[in-house]
Order: C-alpha cells, then structure tokens, then sequence
C-alpha cells in the first residue's frame, strides 16, 4: 500500500456508536479467551511487518526521520515487544496464589488479571509507531477493547493505521479515530477502564482532569528538562559521541533526549572540542535534514529559533534554521549560566546548552533547580558508585549511566515518568498491570470448623466470652 496523502478526520457524531460497540464487544466476554488476544497480537505484528515501506514512507513524510531510525526505534522496538509479549503472557497473565497466614491459607486467596473495559490511547507524533502501537500491545494483551487516537501532527501515519488496523485486528474491539483537539476532548467526555496519554505536561493536565470526571484511571507519559552530568570519571570522548547521537536524533524531539548537559570544569573545555569532533565525523562539512529530521511544524521550529535567539551563550557549532524545509542545524551552546532561557524551558529540539559545574553541591544544585521530576537523568561516570550517588539527588521518571536512552532499548523494559513528568508505567509487564485490575479472590470454606470460627459475626453471638474466643482464636502474634 502507499501512504495516504489526505488526512481525513473521523466524526465526532460517529463517537456513541462506536462506544457502544466497543462496550457490546467487551460484554459479550469474546475477549476473555486468552488465545483469541494472542492471535489480535500477532496480527498488530503482522500489520507492522508486512507494510514496513508504506509505514516508513508516512513518518519520513510527516517528520523527516531518518529511515535507520524508523526501523530500529519504531518498526523493530514494536515488533519485538509484542513477540516478548507473547513469549510471557501466560505467565503474566497467570493466577497468582497468595501466601496468607492461619486460618485464612485454606480460604484459597488469589489475585486474578481481569481486563478493565473499553480503554483509550492518545498517541503522539514523534514516535507515531512506538507511542500509540506500543500501549496497544497491554490493551490487546489484558482482554480490552479500545480506541486508538494518534497525533493529527502525524497526518500520514495516522491514516495509514486508520486502513490498516481493520484488516489486522478484530474490528468489533479495536478502533482507530483520527482528528484534532476537537476530537480528543470529545472523546475525553466518555467513561473508559484506562486512558494512557501521552505527549506534553500541559495538555496531561487536562486529560487528567477530564478523566477525573468519570473516575477513569490514567497513565500519563510527559516530558521535562532532562539533564546529563558528565562527571571528571567520565569517558568523554565515548560520552560526547552518545549525547550527541541521543540529543540530535530526529532533530531533538524526542521525550528521553537530554534538555541540557552539566559537566565537571576540569573535563569542560575538554568536552566541547570532543562533541565538536564528534559533529564532524557524523554530519561532515554540510548538514543533510536526512540524517537529522525537521522540526515538526512551524510553530514549533519559531519557538526553538526563538529560544536559540534569547540565549547570552556561545555557539560552538550550528544555531542556523530554514524555516521553509522546517530544518535547524545541530547546534552546541556553551558558556551560559542557570538563567539563561535555553535551561529554563523544555528545548525539544537540536539545541543543547553546556553547563558548568565545579563541586557536588554546584551539580546537585543545577539538577534540582533545572530538573525537578524530569522524565529521565543522565550520568556519564567511570564510578558506578558516583553515579549511583547522583541519581539520589533527584526524582526522576528513568535513569541510565554511560547512555542517552539506553534505559527504554531493552525489549519489555518498563518506563515512565513521576508527577511533571508522568504517572504510571507500561511496557513489558507493566503493562499488564496498566491495563489489567489485579483484582483479589477468596473461597470461604463451608465446612464446619470454619463456620464456628466465623459465628461471632451474627448478632446472637455478641458477649464477652466471644470477645475472648476471636481473641484467641485470631489474633496474631509479635
């Protein structure tokens, strides 16, 4: 199939209907059969393995990525987290027995996965694939329906879901519903068992109190001004090349992708030469928008370039934009302080300021007042116990040591943010328990010891020498 080339929004009108066959679907128990989800599985794999080009061909139309990208951070990350999905899901989804201590071990207690209803997933578009495809994967796996909302800045990929998903998965329980923020606050109005959204802190906000209406749980996967310390252990010629490979990857749009770096004095000037080096070796004499991606719209590539006209910082290389193929150049900034307006805001672009810092307490400083519960935290350290010590400085969503986004590459690792920067988790396991209710279960026994042990719940039964008999009988022991 080819991309599609109009982006067509679905009607608003059309939301009750398709609620209420979603809701039909789930009551009618067909997703229970845990085969049946494995083979709705295999057929989101399928949708992905067997249409790579037309998929491929829809992100580089909407956002640039480079296709090396696409295939590893989309097409495979998917793929291979719903094969490891499957691999496990018997075991995820097993009943899980409970160890409880007398009487109450012959009661049978057990937590049970039970699927939570219709739910709702808002994807973004600048990973268009591993954002919306992704949670899909918990939703299919836990025995939910669901409706998919991808992002309309991402207008070819979403269309080609919108063809796609009713030829791959069941379309009585899973459905695609394109649009805008129109549609979005429509959809916001319904009751779901789960919403996951994801994209910025402001509009999770509104999702979350949107949902507060009905009670809906939510799984919220934001952003923040994520920070990198490069210490004086550091390598850095190793950590100059990975920060740039994770800050300049499709154009500096990405969640994970450090806002800003912070590097011990004695490696600074050291630093800067080597990330200029390393600008070199991957880009040459001319930057090509293939290798780097562009800037989503054009709103957006203004507020970067205005950022990057507001800075009283250096440039070390870069700081050029065309406005018309919506590029900007990777650009480096030294020399700025902890007020310059480049730190003071989530960049999500090409940009990357360098900080300096001379001692712990100047470090730990900057990590706390430029990245408060930020979605991730970098450290660059030959000293596993330094940077260990580091991560204790903050709250933050996800870390990583020696990498940039290394922490979300194993297939089925779990991630998330915390408070600004998220609520809740999903990948791998978590997200069964995202989108599952893990719900407890007894069998009270019938014989009749157990009945005796239970009499002093009938109102006949109230004296003294009750009191004494449940005391005896249940009370546990220091």
């Amino acid at each position: 199939m080819g991309t599609s080339s109009e982006y067509v929004p679905a009607s608003i009108s059309s939301l009750p209907k398709i609620l209420d066959e979603l809701h039909a679907t789930f009551q009618s128990g067909k997703t229970l059969d845990i085969e049946w989800r494995k083979e709705q599985l295999r057929g989101l794999w399928r949708l992905i393995d067997e249409n790579e080009t037309a998929i491929s061909d829809a992100i580089v139309a909407d956002i640039g990525k480079p296709r090396v990208q696409i295939q590893v951070l989309e097409l495979l990350c998917v793929k291979n987290d719903i094969a490891y999905c499957l691999s496990k899901l018997d075991e995820w989804l097993a009943v899980e027995k409970v160890d409880l201590p007398p009487p109450f071990e012959n009661w049978s207690p057990v937590l049970v996965r039970r699927p939570k209803g219709v739910c709702l997933v808002i994807g973004t578009w600048n990973y268009p694939i591993t954002l919306t495809l992704g949670p899909m994967i918990g939703v299919i796996a836990c025995g939910n329906v669901g409706i998919l909302k991808p992002s309309e800045h991402a207008p070819h990929t979403a269309m080609v879901l919108a063809e796609l998903f009713p030829k791959y998965l069941d379309k009585d329980s899973f459905r695609v519903v394109n649009g805008a923020v129109d549609m979005a606050q429509a959809l916001l109005k319904y009751p779901y068992g789960h919403i996951l959204y994801t994209g910025s802190t402001d509009v999770g906000k509104m999702v979350m109190k949107a949902a507060a209406e009905h009670l809906s749980p939510v799984t919220l996967e934001l952003g923040g001004r994520n920070a990198v310390v490069v210490t004086d252990k550091a390598n850095i010629e190793l950590a100059a090349k990975r920060i740039a490979w994770g800050k300049f990857a499709i154009a500096g749009q990405t969640c994970f992708a450090p806002n800003h770096i912070i590097v011990h004095e004695s490696v600074y000037d050291a630093f800067i030469a080597a990330i200029e080096k390393v600008h070199g070796d991957f880009y040459g004499d001319e930057v090509e928008i293939a290798k780097v991606g562009k800037i989503v719209n054009a709103n957006h590539w203004k507020r970067v370039m205005s950022l990057l006209a507001s800075t009283k910082g250096s440039t070390v290389f870069g700081g050029t934009g065309n406005e018309t193929d919506l590029f900007i150049s990777p650009t480096v900034i030294k020399n700025l302080s902890q007020d310059d307006p480049l730190v003071q805001t989530e960049i999500f672009g090409p940009i990357l300021p360098v900080l300096k810092y001379g001692n712990n307490t100047e470090a730990k400083h900057l990590i706390q007042t430029l990245s408060p519960e930020a979605l991730a935290l970098y450290v660059f350290s030959e000293d596993l116990d330094e940077a260990n010590h580091i991560f204790t400085w903050s709250h933050n969503g996800t870390a990583c040591i020696n990498d940039i986004m290394g922490q979300i590459a194993p297939t089925g690792m779990s991630f998330g943010g915390i408070r600004g920067s998220g609520l809740g988790s999903y990948r791998g396991k978590a997200s069964i328990e995202t989108f599952s209710h893990q719900q407890p279960m007894v069998t009270v026994p019938t014989v009749p010891e157990f009945e005796n042990l239970l009499a002093w719940r009938y109102p006949q039964m109230e004296s003294r020498e009750t009191v004494a008999f449940v005391k005896a009988n249940l009370e546990m022991k220091l």
